[in-house]
């Protein structure tokens, strides 16, 4: 199912048939997205922001000789982070923002960073009703999440679509995954293409 939401989010970027020089994939963690988009997107200078740097991953993502990511970076992006206003041509925040304290103040942050005319994808959970049974269902499996989903200022999806609404941006895609034509209930997650509206 993992690899293929990724396949999923790397076609929709294919359909555009256009470069993406400079790309930051926030959350990154493993490099696995990050990798995926390398390889069908060889030209573009690919970085990863994450508030912890894995032991002995960043190495190997950023010395490969075939497929390289620039820079594996630590950081939190409700902070400034160390990067100029305007760099980025793209930017992945892949169920990300549902684990942060202040959605809004992370999004203003990669506002700052995005180009004009940038590209932002975000991928957030619906937390329907179906996912939550699942969650139930599986809850006696002890697993690895130490921050639940909107355990923040903001506490669903819908009420994060409100603050997108609040920005200076422009929603130009959305659609629930994995099955876009079905009811939101079984959907897990939502997809939004931003584009960063010119000041």
């Amino acid at each position: 199912m993992y690899f293929g939401r990724i396949k999923n989010i790397i076609k929709i970027f294919l359909r555009f048939r256009k470069k993406f020089p400079k790309v930051l994939d926030i959350g990154g963690g493993l490099g696995l997205f990050s990798l995926n988009f390398k390889l069908n997107f060889p030209k573009s200078n690919v970085f990863i922001l994450d508030e912890i740097l894995y032991d002995g991953i960043k190495a190997p993502l950023t010395k490969n000789a075939t497929i390289r990511i620039n820079d594996y970076i630590q950081g939190d992006i409700q902070k400034k982070t160390s990067f100029d206003d305007d760099s980025f041509d793209l930017i992945f925040a892949l169920d990300i923002l549902e684990h942060v304290d202040n959605p809004s103040v992370a999004i203003d942050e990669i506002l700052r960073i995005l180009k004009k005319n940038g590209l932002l994808f975000i991928s957030v959970p619906t937390e329907s009703i179906l996912l939550r049974m699942v969650r139930f269902l599986i809850g006696t499996i002890k697993n690895i999440e130490v921050n639940p989903h909107w355990r923040g200022l903001i506490s669903s999806e819908k009420e994060f679509f409100k603050v997108l609404q609040q920005k200076n941006l422009k929603i130009i895609y959305e659609r629930k995954y994995p099955f876009k034509f079905l009811p939101r209930l079984f959907s897990y997650d939502v997809f939004y293409l931003i584009r960063k509206i010119n000041n």
